[in-house]
């Protein structure tokens, strides 16, 4: 593999831990909406499971961040070693 097709793995990669992100904010909302439902329905099991979700669900986005931004800086520092920033002539 040459290194475009490297690059361009790279940011398929970043494209789907961005979609993983997004698909993990989605449950941390979701997950917040039925909490605050099992407390309105005195569901207190429900309550405790889904805070504990939350939890989890969070501390999950923010590996996700953490990650992101890690290997989008390894992305950006393997384009600029090999040159690949620059605009190909035709």
């Amino acid at each position: 593999m040459n290194n475009r097709e490297k690059l361009n793995k790279m940011d398929r990669a970043l494209r789907l831990l961005e979609d993983l992100k997004h698909s993990q904010v989605a449950m941390v909302e979701k997950v917040s909406h039925l909490q605050l439902d099992a407390m309105e329905f005195s569901f207190s099991e429900m309550e405790k499971n889904m805070g504990d979700l939350y939890s989890r669900y969070n501390e999950s986005l923010d590996l996700l961040n953490a990650e992101i931004e890690r290997f989008d800086i390894k992305r950006n520092q393997f384009e600029m070693k090999h040159g690949l920033d620059k605009i190909e002539e035709e």
